[in-house]
């Protein structure tokens, strides 16, 4: 579950969930993409797949992906456009 989800579950802030599973013992997971799996959503969409596309083939969610575009230092396309073929 995620820690919004939680946090709305049992009516606390989200900021305490990550503490209650630390003090327990518990681990946390871990967000966003590693330096490789970045890297390749960078180049599917500078490739010219939408960030919808490559989050389906990537299996993450688009947000998840504009992130590591912008990481990657690529402007994100305006939305609904594909990069012109030379």
């Amino acid at each position: 579950m995620s820690v919004r989800t939680i946090a709305v579950k049992y009516g606390v802030h989200r900021g305490t969930i990550p503490t209650f599973v630390l003090r327990s013992g518990g681990k946390l997971r871990s967000t966003g993409l590693n330096n490789e799996r970045r890297a390749s959503a960078a180049i599917l969409y500078r490739d010219g797949h939408t960030l919808q596309e490559v989050a389906d083939r990537l299996g993450i969610d688009p947000k998840t992906v504009r992130n590591a575009v912008v990481a990657e230092g690529i402007s994100p396309r305006p939305r609904g456009r594909r990069p012109m073929a030379i």
